[in-house]
Order: C-alpha cells, then structure tokens, then sequence
C-alpha cells in the first residue's frame, strides 16, 4: 500500500522532468515550433497604454519576491497552527526548490530568441522558464499542502486561477513566450510531486504495516 502511494507522485515528478526536457528541445531546437510559440505570443500583446495592460502589471507582481515570501509565512503560519510543521516544511522546500530550479535553467537557457511573427515586440533575452509564472504555480502548491483536505478543491481552483492570471500577464506584457510559461508550471509541479512522494514516504509506518499483514494472515487463517 505504501508503496502504491509513494510510486504515484514519483511517476508524476518524473512525467514532469521529462516533459520539461522535451518543451525545452522543441521551443529552443525546432523552428516550426519556434514560430507557433511566437504566433500565440503575439495574440496576447496588447499597447502599453491599454487597460489590460495596467490589470496585467497589477497581477504579475502576485510572482515578485515580496508577495512570494509574505505568502509562503502564511502558509507555514496556517501549517503550524494546525500543528503539522512536517507540511510546512514540506511547503518551503516546493517554493524554494522549484524557484531556485528556475533560475539555474534561466542561466542555461538565456538568450535572445528573434522571431519574425513578432516584428518589432521582440522579446530581448528571454530565459526559460518564467520565474514569476514558477513562483505563482509553487505558492499554490504550497497551499494544497498544508489547508485541510476538505478545502483542497478550493485551494486548488483559486491556485489555478493564480498562476493562469499571472501566466496571461506575462504574456500581455511581453515578458515571456508561452513555452516559458509552461515551462514555469512544469518545474513548480515536478517539485510538487516529489516532495508529496516524500511526504507520503516519511509518513508510512513499518510497524504499523507489518501489524496490519499479521492480522490479515491471521484473520485467513
């Protein structure tokens, strides 16, 4: 049983580091997918001076380091009142790890990427994955893990509703192309999954299980 529960979130954060990998070969290795990555870019850019623009600038600081850092104590605050500090640690090593995972492949990957489709709204050198994208994907998974299991599913819709408002942000501003983007919601799931996993192991008992298979055999016997 442990062990079903521990694979799970493991073939998850390996399903995700794969996929990473795999978006970062075509946005950056192939041209077809270079210039769909630019077209849908250039559907989202909007003038400077345009209300959407103003609401975009407004959202995209919810990924800044200030708000990041002021919603990570809320949610180690939420974690030790419910006396679960395992959760809270657990939610601090989501946001720290997959925001420093972002700026080690930001070093990587940073380079100018000119595209055509965008004429003159060139993007300059655009690093891979979006780091403000990364930190809004990684505080609503550090929310998942530490509310009751009841309020989950609201967590987790708001969550969403976080990291696609910032994600379109970044996008309207001209910040980012969508692969970044994706790429931002890959890196802050895979850390997800693999400190769940962790979790999940940290949280089984040896004694308890050999317990419960004694009394199964006894109980067929």
């Amino acid at each position: 049983m442990v062990a079903k529960r521990v694979k799970a979130p493991l073939a998850a954060w390996i399903g995700c580091a794969l996929a990473l990998a795999l978006l970062a070969l075509v946005a950056y290795g192939i041209d077809a997918a270079e210039r769909a990555d630019a077209r849908l870019l250039d559907r989202f850019l909007v003038a400077e001076e345009s209300r959407l623009a103003s609401l975009a600038e407004v959202l995209v600081q919810f990924g800044d380091p200030l708000p990041l850092l002021l919603m990570l104590g809320l949610v180690c605050g939420i974690a030790l009142a419910r006396r679960r500090p395992l959760d809270a640690l657990a939610a601090v090593a989501v946001v720290a790890g997959a925001n420093v995972t972002t700026q080690l492949l930001k070093a990587v990957f940073s380079h100018p990427r000119f595209q055509s489709a965008l004429g003159a709204d060139q993007l300059g050198e655009v690093p891979f994955p979006s780091g403000h994208v990364t930190a809004a994907a990684s505080i609503a998974i550090a929310f998942a893990f530490v509310v009751p299991a009841s309020l989950r599913p609201l967590v987790a819709a708001l969550g969403a509703g976080l990291v696609a408002a910032v994600g379109c942000s970044v996008m309207v501003l001209g910040w980012h192309f969508p692969s970044d983007v994706l790429g931002g919601v890959l890196v802050a799931a895979g850390w997800g999954f693999a400190v769940l996993a962790l979790l999940r192991l940290a949280a089984a008992d040896p004694g308890r299980e050999a317990q419960a298979s004694s009394r199964a055999a006894i109980s067929v016997k």
